[in-house]
């Protein structure tokens, strides 16, 4: 009876979606924060500075992948300005939860929203599986 986590799938499972359900919270917080105080909590250079560094290996990734040169910089572009808007409202969600956030939500929001999440990150999770599998078949 002795099975690692890595090969149980009901543990994986589990895993994928509290960890994509924990963000989704974290980047739902980080909207919250920056739209009630109307303040970024990442400085402009930091936002910039990942911005840069996701859009050049998103570039590499595209031009790697067959895209042309204009191709892989809408690419780029496209996925560093979503990724960076995910990083920078998540990180907001960890600075509204560490300056009382959480009480001011209250536990039984917060656990709604961690299940709510949790179903929309499995569904999430098994329909790009799905597409995988049927691409590549």
């Amino acid at each position: 009876m002795d099975l690692e986590m890595s090969e149980n799938p009901f543990i994986q499972a589990l895993l994928i979606s509290f960890a994509m359900a924990i963000f989704m919270v974290g980047m739902a917080m980080g909207i919250m924060q920056i739209v009630t105080t109307g303040s970024n909590p990442v400085p402009y250079a930091i936002i910039l500075l990942v911005f840069a560094i996701i859009f050049i290996l998103g570039s590499v990734f595209f031009e790697k992948r067959g895209a042309d040169e204009v191709g892989s910089i809408v690419g780029a572009a496209l996925v560093s300005s979503v990724s960076t808007f995910s990083i920078i409202s998540f990180l907001g969600g960890l600075s509204f939860a560490f300056n009382d956030g959480l009480f001011s939500i209250g536990w039984n929001r917060l656990v709604s929203a961690l299940a709510i999440c949790m179903i929309v990150s499995m569904l999430v999770v098994k329909f790009f599986s799905y597409r995988v599998q049927n691409q590549y078949s």
